[in-house]
Parts: C-alpha cells; structure tokens; sequence
C-alpha cells in the first residue's frame, strides 16, 4: 500500500501571494506547507515592506471573504485623478460614479503581511518553514518532491500539488526549466511615503511623467504612499539625492495639487519588468502571482490580479478535496486556467499599453492618449466601464468576488 504524500499543497513563497493562498486553504482540512526563504522582519524581505499597495474592490472581497478584512488597517480611495504632465489631458473618477462608498484601499505591505502571517500561524493544518529554500524538485505520477534547505539542514517533502508563488525571479521555474517572457521596460520604482500640506481627501494620484508614471495614494494621518517611476539608468541619481532634493524633484514631477511637500520616508527601488510564462500548469504544478506574471506598476494591477488568481485557484482546489479528487491532476488544474486567463490577459494588455502609449512622446502619441483621457473625462458610461474593470468586478470572476464563499 502507497502512503500518502506529507502534503496535499506545498507553495514555495510565503510572500503576500503565497500567504494569501495559503489563508485561504488553512479554513478546509487541506495538509499546507509553506516554504519561504527570507523572514517577515527582514530588512530584504520585499513582500512586507512599507510599500502602499492600492487594493482594488475585488480584493478587499476577497480578504473579506477570508475574514481578514476586519484586522488590517486601510485608508480610503473615493477619488482617482490621472493626469499627463506637460499636456491637457485629465480623467476624474469618483466612487459615487457606481453609488459605492469606495473605490479601493491603501494598505502598507507590511500590515496586509502582519494579517496573512497571523493567520498561518494559528492554522493548526499550516506548516511554515522560514528561513528554508528548495534545492531540488522532481514530479512523479503520484506526487511531487520538494529537496527543501531548513536552517542549512536537508529536508524532503511530498505533496499531491506544489505552487510556485516566490516571485519574479522564480527558483522554481529555473529547476522546472518553465520558459517566460521577460519584457525589461528599463525603469525603476522607488517607492516612499510623504506628507504634503494639504489634505488629500482620500484620493489617489497618478501622474504621468516622461520617465514614467508617479503615483501617491492616500494613508492615514494625511500621509501619502509615493510609487515614483524614472529610467533605470538614472535610478542610482535619485537614490543618491538627499531628502530635501528628492522632494524638490518630486514636487517638480508632481505640480502642487497637495501644496508643498513636507516630510518624506526612506526610500527603496525595484526593477520594472514585465514577466509572462509561457505555462502557468503543469501535472502537480501552478505559476502563480509574479512567478506568473509580473506587472508594470501603472493601474496598480499587479497584486490585484494576483489576488484574483488566489481565489480562483482556491474555488478549484477547495471543492476537489471535498469530493476526494487529486488536487494535482492536471485536468483540474486546466480548468482554473481556463477561468483566470480572460481577466489575466485583459489586465496584462492593459498595463503594457499604458507603458507603450504614455511613454512615448512623438507628438501624435500625445495627442491620441491626451484627446482620449479627455473623451473619458466627459463620458460617465465610459467611466463607470473603466472603474469596473479596474475594480476587478467584471467579466466572470471567481465566487470570493462575487461575495460567495467558497
């Protein structure tokens, strides 16, 4: 007689994506183990830094739906003003559009990573190995291996599905030899926290700048989170400036909306690139977040997307447990593709659209972007469209985003 793999899910990655999938699994007698290399307090660990993070509808849905809602602290986004600097184009957007209380939220990363990490540590059916890292990985008929490095001590573990979910530079694709698309936009964003003189009134800022789009979103006690993008090449320059210069720069990208800028936080940078592979399963195997598909950070649509993918994945593989299938058939598997790739596809079109035709500044490129923001600005139906599929509440999307359990 077989015995039974020690897992029915291991995820490698136990980043914001990975911790979410696994909260959601913890809920069901489903056997998970987490597998993360760098921990949670760590000065390096990029996942739960202080970063702001724009949660879109469907997502604060689905942490509800988690019930981690209530525990996180979150400001508001009622309004959202997209503007492109040096031209006339304008687009204003407001939750009373759709006759909702909010467009989104802002959380700091390390918050939502304080909730979700919470969490599997009381799940009594959540392993959590960190510091470890996989060595090796092989995947048979019955189950998959996972040579996994804990604490510099070789430990070996099986499972009926593994999930890769540890980031852009994926261990787990290198080992599985999993071919992506790698489209480096040579920008960098450095991201901060600053406190203007005028109150942002819950709204969220994206500017367009010929370097790249500069973001600030809305935080508690009047503070905003800044996601300022620049080309790569002169990332090392802006690092390099002190505080009071780097304002000075800021405020020039950003104009004085919010009046003059006072304070501002520590600085850290990330690489801009977008990453698609090319097979998001295979038999015992799920991609999934930035080891699927990275984002640029415009739209703020990465880890919203992400989020989606979670929860669609969980719809699939919780109801399977229930019915006593294989959680790693790869037949099953095709069917959360299958559900997520409309709305993975529509959002990575998006967000290397807006790369393309905002960074571009031949005058009949400007013209169009500019004349169409304008046509948005004044066409409600057009606006209310856009705030759907921004929200993440369009199209067929999982149960957690409609408001159904699991």
């Amino acid at each position: 007689m077989k015995s039974l793999p020690d897992y029915d899910v291991v995820i490698v990655g136990g980043g914001m994506v990975g911790a979410s999938l696994a909260s959601a699994l913890s809920a069901e007698q489903i056997r998970v183990a987490v597998i993360e290399a760098v921990p949670a307090r760590a000065g390096d660990q990029p996942s739960y830094d202080d970063r702001g993070l724009a949660l879109s509808l469907s997502s604060q849905r689905i942490l509800a739906g988690l019930g981690l809602w209530d525990t996180l602290c979150c400001s508001p986004i009622r309004h959202v003003h997209v503007s492109d600097r040096k031209h006339f184009g304008v687009v204003r957007l407001h939750a009373d559009m759709l006759r909702i209380p909010v467009l989104g939220y802002v959380v700091i990363a390390r918050e939502l990573g304080r909730v979700l990490l919470d969490r599997l540590h009381e799940a009594d059916n959540v392993d959590f190995f960190c510091p470890a890292t996989v060595e090796g990985l092989s995947i048979e008929p019955a189950s998959a291996t996972a040579t996994v490095s804990v604490n510099g001590k070789s430990k070996t573990l099986t499972s009926r599905l593994i999930v890769a979910a540890d980031g852009t530079h994926s261990r787990v694709r290198e080992l599985l030899g999993i071919d992506a698309r790698i489209k480096d936009y040579g920008q960098t964003a450095i991201v901060t926290n600053v406190t203007p003189e005028r109150p942002h009134d819950d709204t969220a800022y994206e500017r367009f700048t010929e370097s790249g789009p500069l973001a600030l979103l809305p935080l508690p006690e009047q503070r905003c989170a800044v996601v300022f993008t620049v080309n790569t090449q002169d990332a090392g320059h802006y690092s390099e400036m002190d505080d009071d210069g780097f304002m000075i720069c800021l405020q020039s990208r950003f104009g004085r909306r919010l009046g003059k800028f006072q304070r501002i936080g520590a600085r850290k940078s990330y690489p801009v690139k977008l990453v698609s592979v090319r097979e998001q399963v295979r038999e015992r195997l799920v991609i999934l977040g930035n080891s699927s598909h990275t984002l640029h950070p415009n739209g703020a649509q990465g880890f919203n997307l992400a989020l989606r993918d979670v929860a669609g994945l969980a719809e699939v593989l919780i109801p399977a447990l229930r019915a006593n299938k294989d959680l790693g058939e790869r037949q099953l598997l095709n069917t959360y593709v299958a559900a997520r790739q409309n709305d993975q596809q529509c959002v990575m079109q998006f967000s290397d659209g807006l790369a393309t035709l905002f960074y571009n500044e031949l005058p009949h490129k400007v013209f169009i972007r500019n004349a169409g923001m304008l046509f948005m600005d004044m066409s409600p139906p057009l606006k209310r469209s856009f705030l759907r599929r921004a929200m993440g509440i369009y199209g067929r999307q999982p149960s957690l985003v409609r408001g159904l359990a699991l």
